[in-house]
């Protein structure tokens, strides 16, 4: 398979993935209002206030509604239209996107309102300094959560993965290993399913 990324190194790229139906939540998840922002700005601009290099949002149902809610960002926004096959296929789209031949990629879920820049650069600066099989994700206590930091040599052997794949299949792939960086608060691990999910609606 030929590769036409461009040939121009960068440090780090960013994948969100936002192409879900939101079926448990009854709207379109990614516009939902959190502090006053839609949900998938809110991901998108924790990315990009880290410094993250090049940023990824994969969109799926909606895009065109969901993906105005990015409007005036520095993000690239791709349509999964195999997005019912699951989010592994959302990250293979996002991947392909990828203009770049990034050091590391920071790979996220977009419906984890608790992201910001302050948490995404320290997972991207702490994989700066690993080597090219090492994994990175935060981890709250025992738990690991996003977003996940692989090496940019890994993009080709994902996008050979099926779109049936999980992401979390990489955490036992044979010649990978993962360092969990401890510290974390729990707004790395939720997400947000339903609209209690969302913060503020907790009891």
């Amino acid at each position: 398979m030929s590769d036409e990324r461009g040939e121009d190194q960068v440090a780090s790229a960013g994948v969100l993935a936002a192409a879900g139906a939101s079926v448990r939540f009854g709207a379109p998840k990614m516009l939902a209002d959190v502090g006053g922002e839609p949900l998938l700005r809110r991901a998108a601009r924790a990315f990009t206030d880290a410094g993250v290099d090049e940023v990824v949002v994969v969109l799926g149902q909606r895009a065109e509604e969901i993906g105005a809610a990015l409007r005036g960002l520095p993000v690239t926004l791709v349509v999964n239209e195999a997005w019912e096959a699951g989010m592994f296929s959302s990250v293979k789209a996002g991947l392909a996107a990828l203009r770049s031949r990034p050091g590391r990629v920071a790979i996220s879920p977009a419906d984890i309102p608790g992201l910001d820049g302050e948490i995404v650069r320290r997972v991207v600066d702490a994989a700066e300094h690993e080597n090219d099989t090492t994994l990175v994700v935060p981890a709250c206590g025992e738990r690991r959560g996003h977003p996940l930091v692989v090496p940019g040599r890994l993009v080709a052997r994902l996008l050979a993965w099926p779109d049936g794949a999980k992401l979390s299949d990489l955490l036992t792939a044979p010649g990978l290993t993962l360092r969990e960086l401890p510290g974390f608060g729990p707004e790395v691990l939720r997400d947000v399913d339903t609209p209690a999910d969302l913060p503020g609606a907790r009891p």
